[in-house]
């Protein structure tokens, strides 16, 4: 008997994933363990697999599809079967539903389905951010006669193309009604002159039109929502780091090449975790207006992909020698790159640190990763004048950029900060930690 595949939940919080590539064609023969195809959610890449022995009968959405979780993606059964009272399945059984040998009859039982529920009285259900972007956009739920979702399910892609429905409306009840009679027909002759009177346009400008979607979806509401809801400026400072410079030299010298891989970045990162518990409002969320301090140091770490951003998280980072961070840091970020993070690797951190030094960046304006109350950027090294004893000396100094929420940090406190974190840089040689 034919099984349907469907889209997986992975996850409470995601409503979506997206195809990225199919890895079996119609006809396949497959195991259960057999990958059926690539996704990606909002947080990370997965791969899919058919969770049943037979031959892959119909794949039912495209590569690059945005797919609602539960939804059918593939149908897998006996060759040459006909799609008859396929499974129900998650990569596991469950209660048979009847399948035609149409993708559209398919979608055609979900349709019936849903407007049987609706006519025993019963009102569409809706996502959690779907209810909070009807309540961010003003969209009443009884202008959504039904969901993309399973079933009906409202998601937020329903409520923000309700909106714009909406304001479309809206644009076209605004304009003027015409006038009437014969001076409307002269007006109206007139202003048809002047249409074929303008200059012709200039061509039409050639773009590509690219959605967000996945992981970049998630990266841009994420980052207009830090910069809505917190009250963000960023300090800049510098480090004296000509120990730090002469550390990392001896340690690539090293023969163990686990050592000989430590980073300016992972001696930066130590320095941090070294003096969080000193500045309990760093290693803290802000939830509503309840402040919570956290004792164990979860350590989220920016990774350029290309997906895009990712911030994989160290944790119990104050627990890891030098060489543990260094380790757990190149483990997170090869996951990140090749799409292959854990999903709850991804969150829970509780302070970042985000560096663009290797692009030569010389200061600039990190964005904090809400609810977090603070992140630091780290930047390049670079010769700079400073005056000494000895008068004025060209020095390697590093640049150190930190943004905070004013709402529970203040300048003062977060110069204290930066303060605090330069001295430990600059004698991060005689710093008593273990590799």
């Amino acid at each position: 008997m034919a099984e349907k595949i469907i889209m997986p939940k992975l996850g409470n919080t995601v409503e979506s994933s997206v195809i990225l590539s199919w890895k079996v064609k119609p006809g396949d023969t497959v195991t259960k363990d057999t990958i059926l195809c690539e996704i990606e959610t909002d947080k990370a890449t997965m791969e899919v697999p058919a969770g049943v022995d037979g031959t892959v009968l119909a794949l039912l959405k495209r590569e690059g599809d945005d797919v609602p979780v539960l939804e059918p993606i593939a149908i897998v059964g006996a060759p040459e079967e006909v799609w008859e009272n396929a499974a129900d399945s998650s990569q596991a059984n469950t209660a048979s539903i009847p399948i035609s040998a149409s993708t559209s009859t398919v979608f055609e039982q979900e349709k019936e389905a849903t407007m049987l529920q609706e006519a025993n009285g019963k009102e569409p259900h809706s996502s959690p951010r779907a209810r909070m972007a009807m309540h961010n956009l003003g969209v009443d739920l009884g202008a959504i006669d039904k969901g993309s979702g399973p079933g009906g399910r409202i998601l937020e892609k329903d409520v923000i193309e309700a909106s714009i429905d909406e304001k479309s409306n809206q644009e076209v009840s605004m304009q003027e009604p015409p006038i009437q009679g014969a001076f409307g027909k002269i007006l109206q002759a007139t202003q048809t002159q002047t249409i074929k009177e303008e200059p012709p346009t200039h061509e039409k400008t050639e773009f590509q039109s690219i959605p967000l979607i996945g992981i970049r979806k998630r990266i841009a509401g994420r980052m207009h929502d830090s910069v809505q809801t917190t009250a963000q400026y960023t300090e800049h400072s510098s480090a004296d780091a000509e120990h730090l410079v002469a550390l990392r030299a001896r340690l690539k010298a090293q023969e163990n090449p686990n050592i000989a891989h430590i980073t300016i970045g992972d001696l930066v990162l130590t320095a941090v975790i070294k003096i969080l518990p000193e500045f309990p409002e760093f290693n803290a969320h802000l939830e509503g207006n309840e402040l919570r301090l956290f004792k164990p140091i979860h350590l989220g770490v920016a990774v350029d992909t290309p997906r895009g951003l990712m911030v994989p998280v160290i944790r119990n980072a104050q627990d890891l020698s030098l060489l543990g961070v260094s380790m757990e840091v190149k483990r997170l970020a090869k996951a990140c790159q090749s799409g292959r993070a854990d999903p709850a690797s991804l969150s829970g951190s509780t302070f970042t640190v985000t560096n663009l030094g290797a692009f030569g960046v010389e200061w600039f304006t990190p964005i904090v990763n809400t609810p977090e109350t603070a992140i630091l950027g780290v930047c390049t090294i670079r010769p700079t004048p400073v005056k000494t004893d000895k008068g004025i000396e060209n020095r390697m100094r590093i640049g150190l950029s930190l943004t905070v929420d004013h709402q529970v940090i203040d300048g003062a406190y977060a110069a204290r900060f930066l303060r605090r974190l330069s001295e430990i840089i600059a004698d991060i040689d005689i710093m008593p930690f273990s590799l």
